[in-house]
């Protein structure tokens, strides 16, 4: 059985996606944190909810046997904004990443993570009980 194909399974693989790659991209600020005019950056928040009603079905085409199943690529909501308008404060080489913002944003990923893989394990032991199956 593909349990992506049940939306709160999709949604939590979508949302651990999305988690690992805010993640990288704020280890990348933290690590240009003396980087002068390095201007920090964040992924676009993603409406998860919205998501349910429109998320289309994409499905990688197989043309030949010898083909390996591929995936679809990354999706548009991953997309990196640049930190513009809303700067509160500047490093003396232009640098816009602030440590103690980084650090909480990390923080609440690795929460918001934690909550999305709790969802699909909670979710997997509860369709496991369904069928009859033990954990």
């Amino acid at each position: 059985m593909d349990l992506t194909k049940l939306d709160v399974f999709r949604m939590a693989k979508q949302k651990m996606g999305w988690i690992t790659e805010r993640q990288a991209v704020l280890a990348t600020n933290i690590a240009n944190a003396d980087t002068p005019k390095y201007r920090s950056r964040d992924l676009k928040e993603i409406n998860f909810s919205r998501m349910l009603d429109t998320a289309p079905q994409m499905r990688v085409a197989r043309t030949t046997n010898g083909h390996i199943v591929g995936s679809a690529g990354r999706s548009d909501f991953r997309t990196v904004r640049e930190r513009t308008g809303d700067v509160y404060e500047v490093n003396p080489n232009d640098n816009t990443v602030i440590m103690e913002e980084q650090l909480m944003k990390v923080s609440e990923s690795t929460m918001q993570y934690q909550l999305a893989t709790n969802i699909y394990n909670k979710n997997l032991t509860m369709l496991k009980m369904a069928v009859g199956q033990n954990r």
